[in-house]
């Protein structure tokens, strides 16, 4: 039997994710992927994504958030990846912005 244990995350997050499963469309300066989100926070979001992008590539990310009408437009910068498995940072988002995220990313299950 077993005993090992699973170690924490050595980097403590900067916010909660939450699981988020949404089409995804990230336009770079000469290309347009396509992918799907895994899970979202305040600060940015992981996702599975259908090409190589490079660590510190600017985008712009486009998504539905849930109960939401509007497509979400964000910049990000990708901040790791592995494989084709994503993780994004948001940009300089304004007030408005980050608050509606935080309002409807809230009732999602926690990641």
């Amino acid at each position: 039997m077993s005993t090992s244990r699973v170690q924490p995350w050595p980097v403590p997050r900067l916010s909660r994710r939450y699981c988020m499963d949404q089409r995804l469309l990230l336009r770079g300066s000469n290309a347009i992927f396509h992918g799907r989100t895994k899970d979202i926070s305040e600060s940015g979001l992981g996702a599975i994504v259908a090409g190589e992008l490079d660590t510190g590539d600017p985008l712009q990310l486009e998504f539905y958030l849930p109960g939401k009408l509007n497509i979400v437009k964000l910049m990000a910068e990708v901040r790791y990846h592995q494989g084709f498995q994503y993780g994004f940072q948001f940009l300089g988002m304004d007030n408005q912005q980050r608050d509606m995220l935080r309002e409807a990313i809230i009732v999602l299950p926690l990641a």
